[in-house]
């Protein structure tokens, strides 16, 4: 509890020195999955519907059949698909945590170090900025809010680049802990842009605001967020269930007294896939606020499914025997 209070604290005074406002009014701090907002004027906390694609076969990173996965214990590498989904949803990434990409990632091999090539530091703020400022043409007091925004977006990629781990462990209960944290990490940084951005967003004009929503438009013709697509990617969670359930129980070999701990497994596996399907894309948010804090529920919602996937793996481990726990541990979903 303590390292968390710890953890947002020094985000918050990180981002008090690169974007100005008063600590109590741009953060929430974050335990677990809860938000506990500090007030500011105008703001009330809703979960959104996130857009982006969920199948658990797409990656945050498309030149890299691993990189998905691996954003659950490198979160940084998960960001600029975040911002990405924030600022242009028209060129929206897969969300790089799914139900399967929960359980490749806890029962793939161990790396024997962690890659710190995989640790280096997002660099989208520059980017993100000019092209606001290009496209939207600020006012002087908006291009203060605009350096208070890029600023934000920078100490949030600098935050999580300090987070990378240390060791990854190699019992998959464990990977687990680690990747719970990890998200939470994410979370905090996420929410270090959510008060500039709020800010920057209201201090558009109208005709601003109808150039920001040209900007995120997808082309005409576009089938980007085509709603059979949308709910296509929403779908299958049934059987992603099965097929992790069915891997468990070839390589471990219940006995019937292991059953009831083994329906006991099924059943938070379900409940895991249903908060995450829940938080799936049904919608654009039509702001980059909205989906910001769209990014933010489903986020929570991973940090959820990861924690009862934890709890149940690790409540079903202390029923098997020493051969079958070896066996467990062994298993590697991402063969299968």
């Amino acid at each position: 509890m303590m390292r968390k209070l710890g953890v947002s604290l020094a985000i918050a005074a990180l981002a008090a020195v690169v974007a100005s406002p008063p600590p109590a009014a741009a953060f929430g701090l974050r335990i677990g999955p809860l938000h506990i907002g500090l007030p500011f004027f105008g703001y009330r906390y809703r979960h959104h519907p996130l857009y982006m694609r969920g199948n658990p076969d797409e990656l945050a990173h498309p030149e890299s059949a691993q990189a998905g996965r691996t954003a659950l214990l490198y979160p940084n590498l998960a960001l600029s698909a975040i911002f990405e989904n924030v600022f242009w949803p028209a060129d929206s990434s897969a969300w790089p945590f799914g139900y399967q990409d929960i359980f490749t990632t806890a029962f793939a091999p161990a790396p024997a170090a962690p890659d710190q090539r995989l640790c280096q530091r997002p660099d989208d703020a520059d980017v993100i900025v000019g092209r606001l400022r290009g496209e939207l043409a600020p006012t002087a007091e908006q291009v203060q809010l605009l350096q208070k925004l890029g600023g934000a977006l920078g100490a949030a990629s600098g935050y999580l680049a300090k987070s990378c781990p240390n060791t990854i462990p190699t019992q998959p209960t464990a990977r687990l802990q680690l990747m719970g944290s990890q998200v939470e990490e994410l979370t905090m940084a996420v929410d270090i842009i959510r008060q500039p951005l709020q800010d920057f967003e209201q201090s558009l004009s109208d005709e601003q605001k109808a150039r920001f929503a040209a900007m995120i438009e997808a082309p005409a013709g576009s089938d980007r967020h085509d709603r059979t697509e949308i709910a296509r990617s929403c779908s299958g969670s049934g059987a992603a269930i099965e097929r992790s359930l069915g891997q468990i129980d070839q390589s471990v070999q219940p006995t019937d007294a292991q059953r009831s701990a083994f329906n006991d497994m099924k059943q938070a596996f379900s409940q895991a896939a249903s908060d995450l399907e829940a938080h799936c894309p049904s919608a654009v948010p039509p702001t980059a606020l909205g989906r910001l804090q769209a990014s933010e529920a489903r986020l929570d919602s991973t940090w959820r499914a990861v924690l009862s996937v934890q709890v149940a793996l690790a409540s079903f481990e202390t029923k098997l025997s020493e051969e079958q726990k070896s066996r467990f541990n062994a298993t590697n979903f991402a063969t299968r």
